[in-house]
């Protein structure tokens, strides 16, 4: 009766595509509302090497990254105090030709670690807690504090394990180079020339951290970029107060901030700068613009590409893997509609059951998605360990479970099946990527959704309008469409996107449809020829890199979406080889800092 109800007067908000009101942004924030949760120490060892500068056309010293560890402080006083102990306790068995790396031969690098929670609001307005991580660049000749260059906001990408959130990060022991969280802190780095000696702000979204027993609104752009607003507002009132006691160093002047994600990360980097814009945050954050990495921009056009795409590139005659009615990670469909039926106004009737299949659902995806609440990362479930077990039960067998959910009351039973290997093939099949590479598991969309949903977006095209009124797949299109970035606003400060036309995951038709949708902009693309999206039949106004309003970098990379993203950091703040400005983020993030320098 209670879901009658609310779907009943759910029904009177259906007029409009976004229909709830997230509460007015605070006028201030407070330091006091911030509570550290703990301090630790991020040290990256590195060492000096000679190689050629294609770019500088001469050979040229370079930074090496060799590894990286969190320590508590009571560790890092310790060892900070013998240079040589401390990169030893950090990439360990290496021998060493200096005693203390203060030449720098044999270096390390540090970024002071605070993991603080901060007041946010939920999708109905209620004020609940979140946390976030932030890094602080240090001096490493007198271990101390730097004043930081420009503020990141850093935005991760989507995961599915507490363990991969930000704020985990920050739990002493090893901690990988090229994942998302290490690359977003190598902008804290300091070195001679303090590039790129930033203040990094990475906020966990809702779902992960401390609030990882609540459900994930997944690509509820408008609510996740108000709660990543909040991070950073709050976090800077806690770095003022360290300013003010004297344990961290003011901001140069005339620092700016810039948003900053790949993947998930991307669009809701896009997300922060349309929220920053709108609510007047501008001057307050002293805000230059964003830089976005193969984000899903618009997901009914992203929906699309996965009902219509038969490898597409955009570039010759190369083809990507992707075949019509099919998608390389399937845990996608169910995050996507769990998200929106968790969180979002227009879907808070409807089930995820309503739209994928039993058999679909009888993998325990849903369950995947959920373990993230569990105490212990072996029984979370990271996208690589999805992918093993739909790759394990397409070959073995399992029993699966889940909630069937009933409209006309608030009842529910568990159905549980047992499916043979080759059941689970009728809603995924093997991909087998070749010699050295894991076997993957990609979904049939035709078997994945319900019948009903799969029809309605087999039938959807570009032209067809966005509902009016009130309806199972009705409601999702609309909820689905509220989150469409491309539209509905213009961006005033620079946006700079990388995206591979090879992504399979992320489509390149979500910067196509940005560009479609955006063309009072002026573009500027690292490809001269422009050949990608003039092959996609999308025009735009160029102009030069320093006068365009947008930066485009979409012919540089032929990998697909995990592979895109390393490209995209070039697994560290400056690139691969340590050449200052090679790595594309940075390139951007230059771009977009320059902006009101004209």
């Amino acid at each position: 009766m209670k879901k009658l109800l609310l779907t009943s007067m759910l029904a009177l908000a259906t007029m409009c595509v976004c229909a709830q009101s997230l509460g007015d942004v605070p006028a201030t924030v407070s330091a006091d509302d911030v509570t550290v949760l703990k301090e630790n120490v991020l040290v990256f060892a590195e060492h000096d090497s000679i190689a050629y500068n294609a770019k500088a056309g001469k050979m040229d010293t370079l930074r090496v990254r060799d590894g990286a560890r969190v320590f508590s402080p009571e560790e890092f006083e310790l060892l900070s105090r013998e240079p040589k102990r401390l990169r030893a306790a950090v990439v360990p068995g290496e021998q060493w030709g200096n005693d203390n790396g203060s030449d720098g031969i044999y270096g390390v690098a540090a970024v002071i670690l605070y993991t603080y929670k901060y007041p946010s609001v939920d999708a109905d307005g209620n004020i609940i807690y979140l946390s976030a991580l932030m890094g602080l660049p240090t001096n490493y000749s007198f271990w101390a504090p730097a004043m930081p260059n420009n503020l990141i906001i850093g935005c991760h990408e989507t995961i599915t394990s507490n363990f991969e959130c930000p704020s985990e990060f920050a739990a002493t022991g090893e901690a990988p180079l090229k994942s998302g969280n290490c690359m977003m802190l190598q902008y804290c780095r300091f070195d001679m020339s303090r590039h790129p000696c930033c203040l990094v702000i990475m906020p966990d979204y809702e779902g992960y951290g401390i609030s990882k027993d609540r459900a994930h609104p997944y690509l509820y752009q408008e609510l996740t970029a108000r709660q990543v607003v909040d991070a950073v507002r709050s976090g800077l009132a806690f770095y003022n107060h360290l300013v003010n006691t004297g344990n961290a160093k003011p901001f140069e002047p005339n620092w700016k901030s810039v948003s900053i994600g790949y993947s998930q990360g991307g669009s809701v980097s896009l997300a922060t700068h349309k929220f920053i814009e709108q609510n007047g945050l501008v001057d307050e954050l002293h805000f230059a613009g964003s830089v976005c990495g193969d984000g899903p921009y618009d997901p009914v056009a992203h929906l699309r590409y996965y009902m219509n795409d038969d490898g597409e590139t955009y570039d010759g005659n190369n083809r990507t893997i992707h075949r019509k009615e099919k998608v390389s990670m399937p845990i996608v469909m169910p995050l996507i509609l769990k998200g929106m039926c968790d969180s979002n106004p227009l879907m808070r009737q409807h089930y995820v059951d309503d739209y994928l299949s039993a058999r679909f659902l009888l993998t325990e995806s849903i369950k995947f998605i959920e373990a993230k609440s569990n105490k212990y990362k072996e029984d979370q479930y990271n996208t690589d360990r999805i992918n093993k077990e739909y790759v394990k039960m397409m070959r073995e067998g399992k029993t699966g479970t889940y909630v069937k959910n009933y409209h006309d009351s608030e009842g529910s039973f568990t159905l549980t099946m047992h499916l043979t290997g080759l059941e689970f093939q009728e809603v995924m099949e093997f991909y087998d990527p070749g010699l050295f590479s894991k076997m993957q598991a990609h979904g049939l969309l035709n078997k994945m959704m319900t019948d009903t949903c799969y029809k309605y977006f087999k039938h959807l095209t570009a032209n067809t309008p966005v509902p009016t009124k009130s309806g199972l797949m009705e409601d999702l299109h609309r909820a689905l469409e509220s989150n469409n970035l491309t539209k509905g606003w213009t961006p005033q400060h620079r946006v700079a996107f990388f995206h591979s036309t090879y992504d399979t995951v992320v489509p390149y038709e979500n910067l196509l449809s940005f560009i479609r949708n955006q063309q009072s902009l002026t573009y500027y693309f690292v490809d001269k020829k422009r050949s990608r999206t003039r092959k996609a039949g999308v025009n735009c106004t160029t102009a030069s890199k320093k006068d365009a309003n947008v930066y485009i970098r979409d012919a540089t990379c032929k990998d697909d979406h995990v592979d895109a993203g390393s490209n995209f950091f070039m697994t560290g703040a400056e690139g691969a080889f340590g050449f200052e400005g090679l790595s594309p983020d940075m390139q951007m993030i230059k771009w977009v800092l320059t902006g009101d320098d004209k």
